[in-house]
């Protein structure tokens, strides 16, 4: 029997019979937007990127460097979506795995640290002896 069991450490074990398998919860939510057209894995290549295209018809696009060296040179390579609704799927997701990436670090880092407020100078009272 199939199953699946979420940790509260966010990792994903998923078992099938004799095999198991465990992925980190930000991993799971990636291959479920890859299932549905919310996520690409140009998202994760270095120099590449998935880039909303304004115009007459808005168009997710996924760009490559194609820049030898210096400045990116951004060539469209390949058109993900142009549908209005899928578009706004797509970059609300993002947002969600960009949310998730960070709660990540900050728990594998701690929170950043807050910078402590500057202390008040010392206003002058005239001579004190």
């Amino acid at each position: 029997m199939s199953g699946k069991k979420i940790s509260l450490s966010g990792e994903v074990h998923i078992s099938t019979g004799s095999v198991y398998t465990t992925v980190d919860a930000l991993h799971a939510l990636k291959c479920v937007g890859l299932t549905y057209g919310l996520y690409d894995h140009a998202e994760n290549i270095r120099g590449a990127r998935v880039m909303l295209e304004e115009g007459d018809k808005p168009a997710l696009v996924v760009q490559s460097d194609i820049s030898h060296h210096g400045s990116p040179l951004w060539e469209t390579i390949r058109v993900i979506t142009d549908d209005p609704e899928q578009i706004h799927r797509y970059l609300a997701f993002r947002e969600v795995v960009k949310m998730i990436r960070q709660m990540e670090i900050e728990r594998e880092h701690g929170p950043a640290p807050e910078k402590p407020l500057s202390p008040k100078k010392k206003e002058a009272k005239g001579h004190e002896r």
